[in-house]
């Protein structure tokens, strides 16, 4: 299956999301548009309900875009894994350093709010 990444972007995060094989063919575009992405700054989520595969070139991207995303502040956060690829994360430990949920509504809540009282 052809690799295709989406970026929306509204007042909470972007959503990123991810269509096909993440391997050593998509890793180059996955990595760049994650980390700039990042490097916009505010939180990103990323919505693999369309990823067939995922590697452990895949499974480095989110790490690296995981320990950027802390570095600048922000957060990272995974929604709507298939179960093959659920299962390589839960396998590799992976989903105990990034948040990883069933649903778009549950990452957005985990989010803290971009707005501040005072």
């Amino acid at each position: 299956m052809d690799f295709d990444i989406n970026l929306m972007r509204d007042d909470r995060c972007t959503l990123v999301r991810v269509k096909g094989d993440i391997d050593v063919v998509s890793r180059e575009r996955f990595e760049e548009t994650l980390l700039e992405v990042i490097d916009a700054g505010g939180p990103v989520v990323v919505d693999m309900r369309e990823v067939t595969f995922c590697d452990s070139t895949g499974l480095n991207v989110v790490v690296v875009a995981n320990r950027r995303a802390i570095e600048r502040g922000t957060r990272l956060a995974l929604v709507a894994l298939p179960p093959r690829v659920e299962k390589v994360f839960r396998i590799t430990g992976v989903d105990r350093y990034v948040p990883v949920h069933d649903t778009l509504r549950e990452a957005l809540a985990a989010m803290p709010s971009s707005t501040t009282s005072g």
